[in-house]
């Protein structure tokens, strides 16, 4: 009798331990997509992350574009991620328990921390200018080196009536190629490679002196003088206000195409309402052969989506935006369109 207590005993122990030691696998859920639901939306109430909707679209080849979702299509949610079910698959999932309704649920989740993001860039990228007018020029140096460095007492002329005072710093830039829009071929502005700043240290009449601090690329007489602004090493991710439409127009180091963590620059800016830390996806009209367009007539499909983008800097009609996920390659005149929920 003993016996058989000490095993009903030691098999509840057993039993007891291995619950705790294997616990039950997390429940599935399955959500119907409704009217009005967005990826941004279904990530933020389903796994708590409004930035996860980039990682969606890229795992889920069913997603064409990830604003082009519609009533009636299904997402299985499960270990912390959100997949498409493709219709084949339906019926093996009808066991799944359907997830509730919105209007069900009896509590919100608190308010989640904005998201950082930590910039992997130099921060030192060059920027487009459109009618801004410089506030000067350094026009020499103590000797007659051709390349400053940092250290270098400079001279400065200040123009269009701009006045300097001990202790302002200045970025330091140089003009490089003419940007045209790549659709209409009119101009945007000019290119201006940051070469690093300096700071006035003395002003004795219209003798402007200052020193150079750090130096990004080669400074020679001649750079032109703008507004300071500190390279960023993160940026705080933000709703836009409204949903906007760009276009790529320039590239960083001009290069041919764009892979993650590449900068570049899109024919949006401030006046539009964009923000630094603005997210934005980057698509691609779907290109169809020939042959399917001889055999069903014009038809209209989704674009292609390439990539995921947060802006940097955000100046009056243009940005520069860093590549926080690429999922093909990515050029000049590819399409841009800023998230706003």
């Amino acid at each position: 009798m003993t016996q058989t207590i000490f095993r009903r005993l030691f098999f509840l122990t057993l039993l007891l331990v291995m619950a705790n030691v294997f616990p039950a696998a997390a429940e599935e859920q399955i959500y119907t997509i409704k009217k009005g639901d967005t990826l941004w939306g279904l990530s933020q109430r389903f796994i708590d992350d409004p930035y996860y909707w980039p990682d969606m679209w890229a795992d889920n080849p069913e997603i064409t574009n990830p604003h082009l979702i519609f009533p009636g299509q299904k997402i299985l949610i499960h270990d912390g991620r959100l997949e498409i079910i493709p219709a084949y698959q339906e019926a093996k999932q009808e066991e799944v328990k359907e997830a509730p309704p919105a209007e069900e649920k009896m509590a919100e989740p608190e308010p989640k921390p904005a998201e950082v993001l930590q910039l992997t860039t130099t921060g030192v990228e060059s920027f487009i200018r459109t009618s801004e007018t410089p506030f000067g020029t350094l026009i020499d140096t103590v000797d007659n080196r051709s390349l400053l460095t940092k250290g270098d007492l400079v001279f400065l002329k200040m123009l269009d009536g701009n006045s300097a005072t001990v202790g302002d710093t200045y970025g330091l830039f140089m003009r490089g190629n003419v940007i045209k829009h790549p659709q209409t071929q009119e101009e945007i502005g000019t290119m201006m490679h940051n070469l690093g700043f300096l700071q006035v240290t003395e002003i004795n009449k219209n003798t402007v002196s200052a020193k150079i601090g750090e130096v990004y690329r080669e400074i020679e007489r001649g750079a032109e003088l703008f507004e300071y602004i500190p390279p960023r090493k993160e940026l705080t991710l933000k709703r836009a206000s409204a949903e906007l439409n760009g276009t790529i127009v320039a590239i960083n180091d001009n290069k041919i195409s764009i892979a993650t963590n590449d900068v570049i620059y899109i024919d949006l800016g401030s006046d539009d309402g964009l923000q630094s830390g603005n997210l934005f996806y980057i698509s691609r009209p779907r290109m169809v052969s020939a042959k399917v367009l001889k055999e069903a007539g014009e038809i209209d499909l989704p674009d292609s989506v390439l990539g995921a983008a947060v802006v940097i800097e955000a100046h009056a009609k243009t940005a520069s935006a860093v590549i926080i996920k690429s999922v093909d390659a990515m050029q000049i005149g590819d399409k841009v369109t800023v998230v706003s929920n």
